[in-house]
């Protein structure tokens, strides 16, 4: 079994775990979530109508993206589907909020620049994803790299790190007034991929099981639930 296999190994279960468009207040915890959080449904308060959100590789910046184009009515949009546009066409995808990805390594920053100045033209926010500091993002033009440099930046913490992903786990229980152990927590951290869809995903299997068995979060029922999402995994249902 591939569970067995994990507890043994200690690695990290790489499950196909669903991947919904998570709501926004469930990407957040803690003071620093609480600001950001606030930040990103302020849209309409912003005082420049771009914002940059930043954060390492596996950090949650595409599902946050996806997350708050969806909670805001707008498009979610990688650097292919816009950079090669004439400025006609990137005015009419203007008609809506935009929630860029990969705005660090597109390869025609002066697209940016443009879209940046139709945007504030238009009054139209853009939040603009990147894994670097956004006054690293491009080197020119010098009119970009300075708004890039001024512009409010929320930045995400690392799912990887081990405290963080503990964090987040936990918030995702209580959120389903879930309260695990820290025995069961320490059981379920090397096994399970550091993803806010799986984060979501097991706090979820586990409402149900708990709520379909009466059993409480403890080791036994925590590995039940992982057993089940690597025998849908290897049955090919998701």
């Amino acid at each position: 079994l591939l569970a067995a296999r994990c507890a043994m190994t200690g690695e990290q279960f790489s499950l196909a775990f669903p991947q919904p468009i998570l709501p926004l207040d469930s990407l957040f915890f803690g003071e620093q979530g609480e600001t950001s959080l606030r930040i990103l449904r302020r849209w309409r308060e912003w005082p420049k109508p771009y914002v940059g959100l930043i954060g390492s590789e596996r950090s949650g910046v595409t599902t946050v993206l996806k997350s708050w184009s969806k909670d805001v009515g707008g498009r979610y949009l990688t650097p292919a589907d816009w950079q090669e546009l004439d400025s006609a066409d990137v005015s009419k995808l203007l008609s809506e909020p935009l929630a860029i990805d990969d705005a660090d390594t597109l390869s025609a920053p002066n697209a940016l620049l443009t879209l940046m100045n139709l945007a504030a033209e238009k009054s139209t926010p853009l939040l603009l994803g990147g894994h670097r500091d956004t006054a690293y993002w491009h080197q020119s033009p010098p009119d970009l790299v300075s708004r890039l440099t001024a512009m409010t930046t929320v930045t995400l913490p690392k799912l990887t790190d081990d405290d963080i992903f503990r964090k987040r786990l936990k918030a995702a229980c209580l959120k389903r007034h879930i309260r695990i152990p820290a025995e069961t927590m320490s059981f379920v951290e090397p096994r399970l991929e550091r993803s806010y869809q799986a984060i979501e995903a097991f706090a979820n299997a586990l409402d149900q099981a708990m709520n379909e068995t009466s059993r409480p979060p403890t080791i036994p029922l925590a590995r039940d639930v992982l057993n089940g999402f690597a025998e849908v995994t290897d049955s090919g249902e998701f």
